[in-house]
């Protein structure tokens, strides 16, 4: 038998033939009917992704590689997808004889390419320039050309090519000498006659097809079909959710809420086949606390229904948010409607995958489900959304595949830095056309995405459906708050803090959000002095909040400020840009720095929030002396300053022709050299190197990740961090951090896939004790590295316990006093 897979501690194997002809004829179901590409139909991509799978590993048939597996020996001739990867090219060329000679060549080289990456990260660079690699294929060429017969009957082809044309796909010197279709096929992909922008959506797909099955095959993870609710479970739940509401601005709000739900849902209900069948974009645009959470829940639920009986298949519901800290109230809406009855899978880089409930699979296992996105409900975030699809990473693009046939929900989307706006629009345009992924937009403020995206393709989409197209009717009810511009004159901390007592009258609650972390600080401790000095009510909170502390003091933080409005204390809350980010906080008055609209708006959304403080509460928009331009680009804060500075005062009914006035100007400017670029060269060109630029949450320099010993939980990470570093793993060391019923279960010797699952979920709960600091500020004030404790491999910095005093003040976070206008 050959061997695909071997586990020399537990003496368990795979065979070559389970894993590659069992497996390929499942793949096909994994393609849904939606995904199409030019001159390559569905039913042409499923028989083609079948093959590449079929074929993946056909180069573990050598005995070099079979000894390696088996027997521990290693050599250069070991490696097999290389092998494997020249075996396709000439297979897929000589079985599409339909396609025109460049069209099937180029998809055969796309083949090449994913098959010889598998277990690497895509390119198309330096592919044939180390000249000793073609003795090396030759070798293993003979070596399997020597035992062809049993790999032809092991592979069940028969009725796919005959044995004597099967041979002679190995011939490597043919493919050497093939200088047109294949040496400089990378040149064609990038030239004005063959290049085109539906090659890149295509490679990530097959390579994400590939390596997702691949990987969970391996692991011993069946793929499942998906499930799912009827929409009629988001109504009841809402209903039970709002049940308590008893105060007339409780039910006033449950009323539009109400009506505007029914709006949306009518609309999905509406849709004919026609338009099922044509129509990808949906758009939601309404103020905050209309419910767009759970609305755009069930029209996606309705429009995942119409999909099913149109296509006969059911499509995933991908909820892809900005801010990590947003998710865990949309994960708690979202299991709540779902009753386990689908599986909601969340994603992002802090999520406890360990959690007991989530599944019984074995760790490892069910951090491959999490990552591949193998779930009937993903939520996710921004970052793990757009950088997957916008990288040749490997690990990144496996999930990848999963969004073909979706319906992706995408919340708060004026969130995307303007910069990649128009990449984003272009992005989401093609992967609906060649995916056949539905898309929902939400916002309060519905940035021209698309229309953005359009212009940077030069390209006439079908304009999206609007499901509330009376949302103006919603916004010009609205009391709750007013702008109040004072932009004459910039302001330094003193003269901030004058302007403040002037205005505040010791009874509201305040929010202060401020541009930098040096700023926070110096207003934070400016006020505390001032109290200290008896200038402000000692009774007043006066509270900290940015990126400088560590995340568990920063829900501590949320969670006392938010105890404290609730009872109707005041309090004031100096704050960065961190309070934008989904934070449900209801202030009566606040201050802003300024910064682009979308981000007053939502400086905005924090203050009066349900409506319940009287009319119009104002938010004032000063401006701090340069710290705005440490944090957002010139232009963009002319153009705010431009359109605020005509106003004395400017009330919530007035926000949307304002930002509609916003975006407009927006339009006007040519498209951004960053979307520009990523767009031909990352994506037109097929050049991985060039969309590692792509950085949806921007690091200004060098950012190090430091580890807080705060307590005695951050003492035991620590020293179980260190642990697992050691080749023998003292699991009793686990107790209290991993489930317990799994650490009596493991054996003395665990596996590496298991170790790494460990490492994951130890680094997932270290993470609430980590921050992430400018290089620069570390050099200022460097704390230890995390590679003193026993010599062990890490990145990151470590502030001891003993040490607090020095490193970490527990207010404010990292102590740096060298004065940088640090935005981190």
């Amino acid at each position: 038998m050959y061997v695909a897979h071997f586990d020399s501690e537990l003496q368990i194997s795979q065979s070559l033939e389970e894993h590659l002809y069992q497996v390929s004829n499942l793949i096909k179901d994994r393609v849904p009917p939606t995904v199409n590409f030019p001159k390559m139909s569905n039913h042409q991509l499923k028989s083609y992704i079948r093959f590449i799978y079929l074929f993946h590993d056909i180069g573990k048939y050598t005995d070099y590689f079979q000894d390696y597996l088996l027997k521990g020996k290693s050599s250069s001739l070991k490696n097999h997808a290389h092998i494997s990867a020249c075996f396709i090219y000439p297979f897929l060329t000589d079985k599409f004889q339909d396609l025109q000679i460049e069209q099937r060549s180029v998809w055969a080289f796309l083949a090449y390419i994913a098959i010889r990456f598998h277990h690497s990260h895509l390119r198309l660079k330096e592919l044939f320039d180390d000249p000793s690699m073609w003795d090396v294929l030759n070798k293993q060429a003979l070596n399997l050309l020597k035992k062809i017969d049993e790999i032809y009957r092991e592979l069940h082809i028969k009725e796919d090519s005959s044995f004597e044309k099967f041979s002679d796909y190995f011939q490597i010197e043919k493919l050497k000498e093939n200088k047109k279709f294949f040496i400089n096929m990378p040149y064609h992909l990038r030239s004005p006659r063959l290049g085109d922008i539906h090659w890149f959506f295509g490679l990530i797909y097959i390579f994400s097809v590939l390596i997702d099955n691949d990987k969970l095959n391996s692991a011993g993870v069946q793929p499942k079909k998906v499930r799912t609710v009827s929409p009629q479970q988001v109504e009841s739940y809402t209903n039970q959710k709002h049940k308590d509401l008893y105060s007339k601005e409780e039910i006033y709000l449950r009323e539009k809420r109400e009506a505007a739900r029914k709006t949306m849902f009518e609309i999905i209900d509406g849709l004919t086949d026609e338009d099922i069948d044509s129509q990808y974009f949906f758009t939601i645009t309404a103020p905050t606390g209309i419910g767009k959470t759970l609305s755009s829940l069930q029209c996606a639920l309705r429009l995942q229904e119409k999909l099913t009986n149109k296509y006969k298949y059911t499509p995933r519901i991908i909820t892809a948010i900005p801010f990590i800290n947003i998710i865990e109230q949309t994960q708690i809406d979202y299991e709540k409607v779902f009753n386990k009855q689908a599986t909601v899978v969340i994603h992002h880089r802090l999520n406890d995958f360990s959690d007991k409930n989530m599944n019984e699979l074995p760790l490892d296992q069910t951090l491959l489900e999490v990552e591949s996105w193998e779930g009937d409900v993903i939520l996710t975030t921004f970052v793990q959304l757009f950088q997957s699809l916008l990288s040749g990473k490997n690990r990144l693009l496996k999930k990848i595949n999963k969004l073909a046939g979706s319906i992706v929900i995408l919340d708060e989307v004026q969130a995307i830095p303007e910069k990649y706006m128009a990449l984003i629009g272009a992005l989401l345009r093609r992967v609906a056309e060649y995916y056949g992924t539905r898309f929902i937009l939400m916002t309060a403020t519905q940035p021209k995405i698309l229309q953005m995206g359009d212009r940077l393709q030069s390209r006439d989409f079908q304009p999206p459906i609007e499901l509330l197209p009376n949302h103006d009717a919603y916004f010009k009810q609205l009391r709750r708050t007013k702008f109040i511009p004072l932009l004459k004159e910039k302001y330094d901390t003193e003269s901030f803090l004058l302007l403040f007592r002037n205005i505040w009258d010791g009874k509201k609650s305040v929010l202060i959000v401020v541009n930098t972390i040096k700023r926070s600080i110096d207003v934070f401790r400016r006020l505390k002095e001032l109290q200290d000095q008896e200038e402000l009510y000692k009774d007043i909170d006066i509270a900290y909040l940015s990126t400088n502390i560590i995340p568990k003091k920063r829900k501590e933080v949320i969670l006392n400020v938010k105890q404290k409005l609730n009872e109707n204390v005041p309090v004031i809350l100096v704050s960065t840009q961190t309070i934008e980010a989904g934070v449900d906080l209801d202030f009566d008055l606040g201050f802003r720095d300024l910064a682009p609209l979308e981000s007053l708006v939502q400086t905005a959304g924090r203050v009066n929030r349900e409506g319940k403080k009287g009319e119009y509460c104002p938010v004032y928009i000063v401006r701090f002396e340069n710290d705005n331009q440490y944090v957002y680009q010139l232009h963009h804060l002319e153009r705010t300053k431009n359109l605020l500075e005509k106003y004395n005062q400017i009330l919530e009914p007035e926000y949307p022709s304002l930002i509609e006035n916003y975006y407009e100007q927006l339009m006007q400017f040519d498209i951004p050299e960053e979307s520009r670029t990523l767009w031909n060269e990352g994506i037109g060109q097929l050049d991985f190197e060039k969309l590692e630029e792509f950085q949806l949450i921007e690091k200004i320099g060098e950012v190090i990740d430091v580890f807080v010993e705060m307590d005695e939980k951050a003492t035991q990470l620590a020293n179980v961090y260190e642990e697992i570093h050691k080749d023998k793993l003292d699991l009793s060391l686990l107790e209290g951090i991993i489930d317990k019923d799994y650490i009596i279960k493991q054996k003395e010797n665990i596996s590496y896939y298991d170790r790494q699952a460990i490492t994951k979920i130890v680094l997932i709960k270290m993470s609430q004790y980590m921050i992430q600091i400018r290089g620069k500020r570390v050099k200022n004030n460097p704390p230890i590295s995390f590679s003193s404790r026993n010599g062990i491999k890490s990145s990151i910095f470590w502030i001891p316990k003993g040490q607090l005093q020095q490193y970490y003040d527990e207010e404010t976070g990292f102590i740096d006093e060298y004065g940088d206008a640090f935005i981190w």
